[in-house]
C-alpha cells in the first residue's frame, strides 16, 4: 500500500527546555566539584566540603537539588600557635587600653586652655627660671669685669654699662618670651594628647584580623534559547503545511485536469473498483480526496469515492456499466 508521507512532529519547546535545563545543571554541578580543590601547603590547608543543599525550580515547576560548598581554612600547627599568641597579645592591649581609658575619662571633658595668661603661666613655671638665672649670672660677670677694669658702682660709666646690659636683656626675653609661647602652646597640646594617643596606639596593636576569604569559583548555567525552539518548531509546522497544501492543489488540480479530459466529466468511481486507497484532502465542498489505484491498474490516480459524493451531490453519481457507480467531476468541482 502506497501511503503519503506526513511530516515529523516537531519537538515541544517546554520539554526540550526542561531537557537542556537539566543538562546544564549537571554539567554545573560536575564543574563545581572540579573547581573545588583542596589545597595542603607547609602553611596550612584549605578544604572544600559539602554542607547541604539548594533548591532550584525551573519555569516548569521542576526542582533540582544544587549541592551547597563551604570553604574551610586551616594553619600549620606552628602557625596556629603564633596565631594563638598573637590573638591572646592582642586581646591583653585592649583590655589595658579600656583600663586607660576609665583613667583618662575626665580629659576629654575638659577644654583645652590656650588662653595668654595660661600660656604664660607655663612659661614661667617650665622656663623662665632658668632664662633668669642665665642671665643673673651674666650681670655677675659684667660687675666684676667692671670692678677689674677699676669702674666703680654709681660711676656714670658703670650706669652706662648697665643701662645696655638691661636694654640686651630685655630684647633677649621678649625674643624669648616669644619663642618660648609658640612652645608652650604645643607642649599645653602635647600633655594634654599624651594620653589619647597611648590608647590609640594600644588599640592598634589589638585590631581583630579580618578573615581572608577564598575566591568561589564561580560556574553559570548557559542560557536556554527557548524562543529559538518555539520558532523553530513553528518553521517545521509551517514547512509540513506548506508541503500540505502544495499536494492538496497539486491533487485538486488533477481533479480538474480528469473533469475536463474524460467525456461529460464521467470516470469510474466505485471503490470497489479501487485499491490502496489514501486520503489526502478535501475540496471545498467537504468531499474527501483520495489517492488510489484501479483494480486493473493504471498507476496512481488522484480522485473522490462514489459513496462520499453522493450523500453531497446524489445528482452527480450515476449508476455505469457491470452495476458500478459513476461520478460526474465536471459537476462536483
Amino acid at each position: 500500500m502506497v501511503s503519503t508521507p506526513k511530516a515529523p512532529k516537531a519537538p515541544d519547546p517546554t520539554q526540550t527546555a526542561a531537557a537542556q535545563t537539566a543538562t546544564n545543571v549537571d554539567t554545573a554541578i560536575a564543574n563545581a566539584g572540579l573547581s573545588h580543590t583542596n589545597q595542603y601547603t607547609p602553611d596550612g590547608s584549605l578544604e572544600y566540603k559539602v554542607t547541604g543543599n539548594t533548591t532550584m525550580t525551573d519555569q516548569n515547576g521542576k526542582t533540582y537539588q544544587l549541592p551547597t560548598y563551604s570553604a574551610y581554612q586551616k594553619y600549620s600547627p606552628q602557625n596556629q600557635a603564633i596565631y594563638d599568641q598573637t590573638q591572646q597579645t592582642q586581646l591583653g592591649l585592649s583590655k589595658l587600653a579600656n583600663e586607660q581609658t576609665g583613667k583618662i575619662s575626665g580629659i576629654l571633658g575638659t577644654n583645652v586652655d590656650l588662653s595668654a595668661g595660661n600660656v604664660d603661666k607655663y612659661v614661667n613655671d617650665h622656663w623662665q627660671t632658668g632664662f633668669n638665672n642665665q642671665w643673673d649670672r651674666d650681670q655677675a660677670s659684667l660687675d666684676q669685669s667692671l670692678a677689674d677694669k677699676g669702674i666703680s658702682m654709681g660711676s656714670a660709666a658703670y650706669n652706662n654699662a648697665l643701662r645696655d646690659f638691661s636694654t640686651r636683656k630685655q630684647a633677649a626675653s621678649d625674643q624669648y618670651l616669644g619663642d618660648m609661647y609658640s612652645n608652650a602652646q604645643n607642649s599645653i597640646l602635647t600633655e594634654r594628647n599624651q594620653p589619647l594617643n597611648e590608647i590609640s596606639a594600644l588599640m592598634s596593636g589589638s585590631q581583630v584580623n579580618q578573615p581572608n576569604y577564598v575566591n568561589s569559583p564561580t560556574t553559570q548555567l548557559p542560557t536556554v534559547d527557548q524562543a529559538g525552539l518555539i520558532n523553530e518548531n513553528y518553521n517545521q509546522q509551517m514547512g509540513a503545511y506548506n508541503s500540505q497544501m502544495s499536494k492538496s492543489n497539486a491533487a485538486m488540480g488533477g481533479l480538474f485536469g480528469l473533469g475536463s479530459a474524460l467525456l461529460g466529466g464521467w470516470a469510474m468511481s466505485d471503490r470497489r473498483l479501487k485499491r490502496d486507497i489514501h486520503q489526502i484532502g478535501v475540496s471545498e465542498a467537504g468531499i474527501p480526496i483520495h489517492e488510489y489505484e484501479y483494480v486493473f491498474g493504471g498507476g496512481r490516480q488522484v480522485g473522490v469515492m462514489a459513496d462520499e459524493v453522493e450523500r453531497v451531490f446524489p445528482g452527480a453519481v450515476a449508476e455505469g456499466p457491470g452495476g458500478f457507480k459513476m461520478v460526474n467531476y465536471a459537476e462536483v468541482l
